[in-house]
């Protein structure tokens, strides 16, 4: 249908990827192949298919940051960052599947997107060590080994969302208890 294609337009809206020589490819949009630019951690130019997307910024202050992590999947699923415009998140949680795939999924508060402001705000975030979080009215953001999981792993983000928002309409989304989250991160490994 035309909603299920834009919801995965949305969802695979930017992916950058670490290759061999510290250099990172970036896939914009919804392409069915990998182009637009070459980067390394410090700087990126276009090789084909247009320009760099303004959020490269983020990805290369990311690959900085956490030299370990291979992939960066930023995307916009509609129901995730809706919550982050009416105030809500996903930390605490309100079932505990996300955990187990991705742990805690703390919200980046708003900054300006295509700005210095954006790889400043999610620094602090990312010195947690946590594998995914929220831009506030913005997306989402995966640090991961691979494309693959970065796309499973946004997907689980908005299934999450979705059931927030359910339980919400339903009355009350009560959050897991915090000694409860702490013991699920602990069988998860994380």
């Amino acid at each position: 249908s035309v909603e299920d294609a834009a919801e995965q337009r949305a969802l695979l809206a930017r992916l950058t990827a670490r290759a061999a020589e510290g250099r990172s490819y970036a896939r914009a949009g919804s392409g069915p192949v990998w182009s637009g630019a070459r980067a390394t951690a410090h700087q990126a130019r276009v090789i084909r298919g247009g320009r760099a997307s303004s959020e490269l910024k983020m990805h290369l202050a990311l690959y900085r940051q956490k030299p370990g992590v291979l992939c960066v999947v930023h995307a916009h699923p509609p129901s995730a960052v809706g919550l982050t415009v009416a105030g809500w998140g996903l930390d605490p949680p309100v079932v505990p599947e996300i955990l187990f795939a991705m742990g805690r999924v703390p919200t980046v508060p708003y900054a300006s997107p295509t700005t210095s402001d954006v790889p400043d705000a999610v620094a602090a975030v990312v010195a947690s060590g946590c594998e995914a979080f929220m831009l506030a009215r913005h997306g989402s953001v995966v640090l991961c080994d691979d494309p693959m999981t970065g796309v499973l792993r946004t997907e689980i983000i908005e299934h999450t969302a979705k059931i927030t928002i359910a339980a919400r309409s339903a009355g009350s989304a009560v959050p897991l208890p915090e000694e409860e989250i702490r013991r699920l991160l602990v069988l998860a490994g994380r």
